[in-house]
């Protein structure tokens, strides 16, 4: 059997509970920016509307992509993974 090479039992940081809470986040952004701003009739705010939904959740994913190569990197440093909810 193959050992950690860093000499510690640090678990891996996963990637599914992380995708999943990247998808929700992203996906209850998106609808609170489309709930707020879609009451609307004109096309150009409409479009607007979905352009803000559209980079709300750009900035969440990579604010997430962000958060797990935090993790990771902290893996390979051999430091613990699991950090403050906020981080």
């Amino acid at each position: 059997m193959a050992e950690d090479s860093s000499g510690t039992n640090t678990p891996t940081p996963g990637f599914l509970l992380p995708g999943l809470r990247c998808g929700v986040e992203m996906a209850l952004v998106g609808t609170i920016v489309l709930l707020i701003g879609l009451p609307t009739e004109e096309p150009i705010r409409l479009g607007i509307v979905f352009l803000s939904a559209l980079l709300a959740m750009t900035v969440v994913l990579f604010w997430a992509v962000g958060r797990h190569m935090r993790r990771w990197i902290r893996y390979a440093q051999g430091k613990p993974t699991r950090t403050t909810p906020f981080e």
